[in-house]
């Protein structure tokens, strides 16, 4: 299962967003402006420092964007 770590008025995430929509890619999705577990998981578990964050069964796919999905 793919996880998807955003915040708010990102334009990377929302492209991120975006191509998965068009591929038709199932994600749960993990808004770190609002939730602060989130945020925590993001950075420490993930060592993320930007936004979008993809996780695939717990696995970092990506940090930041990439123009891929």
């Amino acid at each position: 299962m793919l996880e998807v770590y955003v915040k708010d008025g990102c334009p990377y995430c929302e492209k991120q967003l975006e191509i998965f929509k068009k591929k038709g890619l199932e994600y749960k999705l993990h808004n770190v402006s609002v939730d602060k577990e989130a945020l925590i998981r993001a950075r420490e578990e993930f060592k993320a420092d930007r936004v979008p964050v993809v996780v695939e069964d717990g696995v970092v796919k990506n940090i930041g964007f990439g123009g891929g999905g």
